[in-house]
């Protein structure tokens, strides 16, 4: 599979702007408008191996201080 820079961004951006500062893969998926679970895997790991996020303990994701970075100057530009 590709790497997709632009739904990269769109992980970050629902990320961000959850209330909860986390999501699990399913939150996300819908988020991204019911994104294929395949694709979403693999940029999640992805964005975890460039520190950007980060697996929390009760099997969500979180934005990094790196992601938080980006999400915001993606949202910027």
């Amino acid at each position: 599979m590709r790497r997709d820079m632009s739904f990269a961004d769109r992980v970050l951006t629902a990320l961000r702007a959850d209330s909860q500062a986390m999501m699990t893969d399913l939150q996300l998926a819908k988020a991204l408008g019911n994104a294929d679970a395949s694709k979403l895997s693999h940029h999640l790991l992805l964005l975890q191996d460039s520190g950007l996020v980060a697996k929390t303990a009760t099997s969500g994701w979180r934005l990094t201080w790196a992601g938080h970075d980006r999400a915001e100057a993606r949202s910027v530009a």
